[in-house]
C-alpha cells in the first residue's frame, strides 16, 4: 500500500484535538507543529480523515520538499516535479504561497514562479499550457517558505473543510464550523449526548453550534454534504475506495438521527434566526433542532431540559463584531444568572469571548479554561459547572467532586512505605497548611529512593506529580509500574479522581527544550494564595505557573509594597507582580521575555481585578533591558532562571556566570533606600565576593523557605540587597 506524507492544517489551540482525529484514523505523525501536523497514511486513512473531520481546516498531500536562497531555487525545484504524476494536463490549477518566519520574498511572486514552473512542465511535456483558474480550480498547488526550507503540497480539501456545504446564511459574528465543533469537544459535549443530555444555545445566531452539535451526537461525519474535494482530480484518486467509504459513512443516517437529545436555539434577532432556519433545512435537520424567537431575559426551563443534565453553550456578542463592551456586561450576567437557576443544577456551560472580564461577569465559578480563535479573534473559552444556586457562590472554590474511591493494587513492602510516608506527611503538612491558610502545598518531595517524585497539592482538589527522571540503569518497566502505583495510592489517600491527578516527567532540559511544552491542553484552574487568586495549568507545561516555594516571598512584597514602585524581573505569569499590586504599589513594571507569560500575568491581573492599565507588562530580554533603564524603583524582584537560550534572547543567561552583571545593572535601578531581592535555584550557586564588598547583602533564604520544602534542604536561596550608602 503507498503511503503519503499529509499536512493537516487547523486553527492553533487545537493541535492536540487534530493529533487524536489523525491518530483515530490511522495516521502516523510525523512531526507536530502550531497550526498542523506531518503524517503519513495511506489513500483509505486519508479519505477517512477529510470525511470525518472535525477540527482540521485543510488536508494536503506532501509533494516536495527543498532548500532555497532565492526565486530561481523555487522554480526549479518546482519544475523537477513529475506533475503528470499528480494532475492531468486538460485540469486547470492555481498556485498559492504561505510564508513563517523571517521571508522577505512577496508571497505573488514565489506563487508566480511555481506557477510558471507547473505551465512550463505541461509545455516541454505536450506542447501545451495548462489554464490558470483562481476561483474553482481542478488542483491547488500551496507553496510553503520558511526562511531557507520550502514544501510544495496538492490541496485535496478543495477549499477550507470548515466548509460543511450547509451554510446558506452566515449571521453577523458567526462562527466556522471546525471552531463549533471545538467548543463542543472542550465542553464534553459528546459524553453529555451519549448520556442523553440536551444542548441550549440561548443565543444561537446562524445555528453553527447546533447543527454542529448534531453532527457530532449522531455520529455523523462532517463532510457528509460537501459535493466537491480537491483530491477528484488527483491522479492518486481511487473512485471506487472512496464511494465505499462514503457509503458507509452514510449508512444508517435516519436510525442515527433519530436518536438525537433535544436541541433548542433561541436568539432575538429575527434575521439571525431565519439563517438559523435556511441552515438546519440545508442540514436535513429541521426535524431535530427547536429554533424560537427568545431574549437571554425570557430564557425559560422545558420540559425537555429536565430529564437529563445537558450543555448550554454559546458564542455570544463581545466587541469585536458586535455592540459595545460597555453594554455587555449586563448580557454576561444574563448569562450567570441562568446558570445560577436551581433547575439547572449539574449541567455545564461554556462560554466563549474575547474578554475575560466579560467571562467574569457572569458571576459563575471556572471549571477550566481553554484558548481558542474565532477567526482571527483570540478568544478564551470558559466552562462552568452548575450548582443551580440562586445565591452567590464561592467562585475561587468549587464543589469537590463526588470520589470513587479508588481500588489500591496489592502493596508490595516498598508500596506500603510510601503510602506511609504520604500519610505521615499530609497529617503534619496538612495541619501546618491549615493553621498558615495554605491552600497549595508540597506533600512529598523524592522521599523514598524507589519513588522518585514531587507531589504537590493544590486546593485539596488537584494533585501535581512529577516524577525526576531516572538514573541510567533502572528498568523502565519497573519504574512506569511504581508510578502506577504510586498515582493509586495518591488517589487513594486524597479521596480525589485519578482523572485529578496530572503526571509528568522531570529531567533536565537542554537548549531550546526547556521552553517546549509539554501538550497542548489549555486548561487552566484557580487557586488561592494570600488573598489573591492565580490561574495555574497542570498540563500545558514544565511548571504550573506559580512557584510554590516562594510564598513567603510574594507575601513579603505585597506586605512592604505599599506606595512603592516595584520591577518584577524574570517575571514568568506574574505572581509575584499580582502580589505587590494587591499590596497597594503604586506602580508595577513585569519584565519576561515570553509573550505567552505576559499574557498570562495580564490574565492574573484581570482575576483579581487589578487594572492592569494602570502597570506595565514588557516583552523583552531582561539584560537588554536593563542596560537601556532610565528609572528608579524602591522594590525589586528577580529570580532568574539557571540557564536560558530561548531564542528571543539576545544572549546566552547562565545564572552563576552572569549573577554579578545583573544584579549590577538591577542596583543601578533601585533607589536610595530601597531592596533588591535576588533569588535562585541552581543549587551550587556561590555569591560573588566582590558584591558583598559593594553592597548591604544577608541571606534570607531560612524564612523566605516555608516548611514543605525544607526536607529536601533549600529549594531556592534568596539574598536582600541594599546599597550600603543606606546606612
Amino acid at each position: 500500500m503507498t503511503e503519503f506524507k499529509i499536512f493537516a492544517a487547523a486553527p492553533v489551540f487545537l493541535e492536540d484535538l487534530l493529533e487524536k482525529e489523525i491518530l483515530r484514523y490511522g495516521g502516523t505523525i510525523l512531526s507536530r507543529g502550531a497550526g498542523g501536523h506531518l503524517f503519513s497514511a495511506g489513500l483509505k486513512e486519508i479519505y477517512e480523515m477529510i470525511l470525518w473531520s472535525r477540527i482540521s481546516s485543510r488536508i494536503m498531500v506532501l509533494v516536495k520538499e527543498f532548500s532555497w536562497a532565492g526565486v530561481d531555487d523555487i522554480y526549479r525545484e518546482t519544475l523537477s516535479v513529475p506533475w503528470d504524476s499528480h494532475m492531468e494536463e486538460s485540469a486547470t490549477f492555481a498556485c498559492f504561497t504561505t510564508t513563517s518566519g523571517s521571508v522577505s520574498l512577496p508571497d505573488r511572486t514565489a506563487s508566480l514562479k511555481v506557477k510558471d514552473a507547473i505551465a512550463d512542465f505541461w509545455r516541454d511535456k505536450t506542447g501545451q499550457r495548462p489554464d490558470v483558474d483562481r476561483e474553482s480550480p481542478d488542483i491547488s498547488i500551496h507553496l510553503h517558505l520558511k526562511r531557507d526550507t520550502a514544501s510544495l503540497y496538492l490541496d485535496l480539501s478543495g477549499g477550507g473543510l470548515h466548509r460543511r456545504g450547509y451554510r446558506q446564511e452566515a449571521a453577523k459574528a458567526g462562527l466556522r464550523e471546525n471552531t463549533a465543533d471545538a467548543i463542543l469537544m472542550r465542553a464534553g459535549w459528546p459524553g453529555i449526548a451519549s448520556s442523553g443530555g440536551c444542548l441550549v444555545d440561548p443565543m444561537c445566531g446562524s445555528g453553527t453550534l447546533l447543527i454542529e452539535a448534531a453532527f457530532m451526537a449522531a455520529d455523523l461525519p462532517p463532510g457528509l454534504l460537501r459535493y466537491e474535494y480537491g483530491f477528484f482530480k488527483w491522479r492518486e484518486h481511487d473512485p471506487d475506495l472512496w464511494e465505499s467509504i462514503f457509503d458507509s459513512a452514510e449508512s444508517a443516517l435516519e436510525e442515527k438521527l433519530s436518536g438525537l437529545p433535544p436541541l433548542m436555539g433561541f436568539d432575538s434577532d429575527r434575521k439571525a434566526l431565519a439563517a438559523a432556519r435556511e441552515n438546519i433545512h440545508a442540514a436535513g435537520l429541521d426535524r431535530f433542532i427547536h429554533l424560537e424567537r427568545r431574549d437571554i431575559s425570557e430564557f425559560v426551563i422545558t420540559d425537555k431540559m429536565k430529564n437529563s443534565p445537558g450543555l448550554i453553550v454559546t458564542n455570544p456578542p463581545y466587541g469585536q463584531r458586535l455592540g459595545d463592551k460597555g453594554m455587555l456586561y449586563s448580557l454576561y450576567r444574563k448569562l450567570g444568572d441562568i446558570g445560577r437557576n436551581s433547575e439547572l443544577k449539574g449541567w455545564k456551560m461554556s462560554v466563549i469571548s474575547d474578554d475575560e472580564t466579560l467571562l467574569h461577569a457572569t458571576g459563575l465559578k471556572t471549571s477550566t479554561k481553554n484558548r481558542i480563535m474565532n477567526g482571527p479573534i483570540k478568544c478564551s473559552l470558559y466552562h462552568y459547572e452548575l450548582y443551580g444556586t440562586s445565591g452567590e457562590r464561592d467562585s475561587d472554590t468549587p464543589a469537590k467532586e463526588s470520589v470513587r474511591t479508588v481500588d489500591l493494587p496489592a502493596m508490595t513492602q516498598e508500596a506500603e512505605q510510601f503510602l506511609n510516608r504520604l500519610k505521615k506527611n499530609k497529617k503534619s503538612l496538612g495541619k501546618w497548611s491549615r493553621k498558615g491558610d495554605i491552600s497549595c502545598y508540597r506533600l512529598y518531595d523524592a522521599d523514598l529512593p524507589n519513588f522518585n517524585f514531587a507531589v504537590d497539592f493544590y486546593e485539596g482538589k488537584w494533585v501535581h506529580l512529577q516524577e525526576y527522571s531516572a538514573p541510567k540503569g533502572i528498568d523502565q518497566q519497573r519504574a512506569e509500574s511504581r508510578l502506577k502505583t504510586a498515582v493509586q495510592i495518591i488517589a487513594s489517600l486524597l479521596e480525589i479522581p485519578l482523572s485529578s491527578i496530572f503526571t509528568k516527567q522531570r529531567s533536565r532540559q537542554k537548549g531550546r527544550d526547556q521552553y517546549r511544552t509539554l501538550q497542548r491542553a489549555g486548561e487552566r484552574y484557580l487557586i488561592n494564595e494570600w488573598g489573591c487568586r492565580f490561574w495555574v495549568n497542570f498540563t500545558d507545561y514544565l511548571d504550573t505557573g506559580i512557584f510554590l516555594d516562594h510564598r513567603n516571598i510574594r507575601k513579603y512584597l505585597k506586605d512592604h509594597a505599599p506606595g512603592s514602585r516595584v520591577l518584577n524581573l524574570f517575571c514568568y505569569t506574574g505572581t509575584a507582580s499580582v502580589m505587590a499590586a494587591a499590596g497597594e504599589a503604586s506602580s508595577v513594571c513585569s519584565v519576561d521575555t515570553s509573550s505567552t507569560y505576559l499574557k498570562w500575568a495580564e490574565d492574573n491581573f484581570m482575576l483579581n481585578k487589578i487594572p492592569v492599565e494602570k502597570h506595565r507588562f514588557i516583552r523583552e530580554d531582561v539584560k537588554k533591558w536593563l542596560n537601556a533603564c532610565g528609572e528608579k524603583f524602591d522594590l525589586i524582584f528577580m529570580d532568574p532562571p539557571t540557564f536560558s537560550n530561548s531564542k528571543s534572547r539576545w544572549d546566552i543567561l547562565q545564572i552563576q556566570e552572569d549573577h554579578e552583571d545583573l544584579i549590577r545593572k538591577a542596583m543601578n535601578c533601585l533607589n536610595p533606600g530601597g531592596l533588591l531581592i535576588f533569588s535562585n535555584n541552581y543549587k551550587r550557586f556561590v555569591l560573588e565576593d566582590s558584591l558583598q564588598e559593594k553592597y548591604r547583602i544577608t541571606e534570607e533564604t531560612s524564612w523566605t523557605e516555608s516548611e514543605d520544602f525544607k526536607r529536601k534542604g533549600a529549594s531556592h536561596r534568596c539574598w536582600f540587597i541594599r546599597h550600603n550608602s543606606d546606612g
